[in-house]
């Protein structure tokens, strides 16, 4: 007995979580957690939509910027009854955009274009807004694009892109996983580089709001997708070589760092921002 007590006094002494277990036990500390357990009504991913119903008149013109299949584009013009063009360099994506076009009965309203924005020959029209949703972190020619998109501007138009960026929480092994995402070109993952390209396509930033968490808590708040991609993430640490022997390792390292984004986008290592531009001399 006197041995079970004198342990039982050293346990408590030298348990290095002892005082960490204690404090969860006391009341404010269950309090913090009922707390986050009550949703904050995040704003969710239709939010640039909401925004471009503000920017964009009815029978205006829209084009969408690396419109992979369309769906964004045909949303629009059916919203804000628009005529809208999408430029695509992934000729797989743009297939299936003229097939989501035609299904939706559109193919008078919305015309496809295959490439880069800045390849285009030229435009017959301009356009009252450009839209390029989550585009420019792929983008190897930062300053074309822009100016691409400057071009196909009217005067009194407006551009909405929404972007994502490496905050300063990520840093070390993190940003290393990052590089191993094959579509992302890094230095465009730094705020600055982009606004500072900005500047020199003469387009003026008109407002910026700044995502944060909040898309990332909508989703996860009804479909949950961080959850299976933190699961995702534990089977294939599990099986990396079996993985890599059957898809190569560069596909691997792709998918590891790719199931990462929405992660880290809720842990605050990367951030969305939308950007409302207009030119900057109209």
């Amino acid at each position: 007995m006197k041995m079970s007590m004198t342990w039982g006094r050293l346990d408590r002494w030298h348990h290095p979580t002892w005082s960490v277990s204690c404090a969860s036990t006391d009341p404010p500390t269950w309090d913090v957690y009922e707390r986050l357990d009550v949703s904050l009504d995040p704003t969710g991913p239709d939010q640039p939509h909401d925004l471009a119903a503000e920017l964009l008149p009815d029978d205006g013109t829209v084009l969408d910027v690396g419109c992979r299949e369309a769906a964004d584009l045909i949303r629009i013009v059916r919203d804000r009854n628009a005529a809208g063009a999408g430029v695509e360099p992934v000729p797989l994506h743009l297939d299936r955009a003229r097939a989501a076009v035609a299904a939706a009965a559109l193919g008078y309203r919305i015309t496809l274009h295959e490439g880069g924005v800045e390849e285009l020959p030229g435009l017959d029209v301009r356009f009252d807004l450009v839209w390029c949703r989550d585009v420019l972190t792929q983008v190897a020619d930062l300053d074309g694009v822009l100016a691409a998109i400057a071009r196909a501007l009217r005067p009194s138009g407006r551009v909405l892109i929404q972007v994502t960026f490496a905050t300063a929480l990520l840093h070390g092994a993190d940003v290393d996983l990052l590089h191993r995402h094959l579509g992302n070109v890094h230095e465009n993952l730094n705020r600055r580089v982009v606004e500072s390209a900005f500047r020199r396509a003469e387009l003026s930033v008109e407002r910026t709001i700044e995502v944060g968490t909040e898309w990332r808590e909508h989703a996860e708040e009804r479909t949950q997708p961080m959850s299976r991609a933190l699961l995702r993430l534990a089977r294939l640490r599990r099986q990396r070589d079996a993985l890599a022997e059957d898809h190569g390792a560069d596909v691997v390292d792709h998918v590891e760092a790719n199931l990462h984004w929405e992660v880290f986008q809720a842990l605050g290592k990367l951030e969305p921002v939308i950007f409302i531009l207009g030119h900057t001399r109209p």
